[in-house]
């Protein structure tokens, strides 16, 4: 089974575990991937006979670019889903202090909020990378990125 979404670019594999049926989980993930423009195709589907049971989906998100991938993933996190492969990251090198490599993975945050008719600003807002330091995974503010900082690429080996 697949969807019918324009053209594919990247693909990967996700897992989904619950009970996705009667839940209606498959179905908010499949109009999800949808909205965003990704497509998909179900690999394998193993539903439980019985309504205790756990079903299992193994399926491909596909998606014209990168930040739509990322975009997909991040969005049917929620509803369970992990990556089905388990590569490793692909790792990138700050080359300038303050300044993110286009393909590093990176998240932006409000940087400010309505409140009382006036603007706030958010503390830690902004743009955020993801960076190894010491056997360690963190987000870091593009701000204080500095040349050499280890950087991860794109939202393979991620799990939200």
């Amino acid at each position: 089974m697949s969807g019918t979404s324009g053209s594919v670019g990247l693909s990967t594999t996700v897992e989904l575990k619950g009970h996705l049926i009667d839940s209606l989980t498959l179905s908010k993930v499949i109009d999800v991937v949808q909205q965003l423009g990704g497509d998909y195709h179900l690999n394998d589907i193993r539903v439980g006979s019985l309504k205790k049971d756990i079903s299992s989906i193994n399926m491909t998100l596909m998606a014209p670019n990168q930040q739509v991938m990322a975009q997909l993933m991040e969005a049917i996190t929620p509803y369970g889903a992990v990556p089905g492969d388990q590569e490793e990251p692909e790792i990138l090198t700050c080359e300038q202090d303050g300044q993110l490599p286009k393909a590093a993975y990176s998240v932006k945050l409000p940087q400010r909020v309505h409140h009382r008719g006036e603007w706030v600003p958010v503390q830690n807002g902004g743009a955020w990378a993801l960076i190894l330091e010491q056997g360690q995974a963190r987000m870091k503010p593009v701000s204080e990125l500095r040349q050499g900082d280890v950087l991860i690429s794109g939202t393979h080996g991620l799990q939200w």
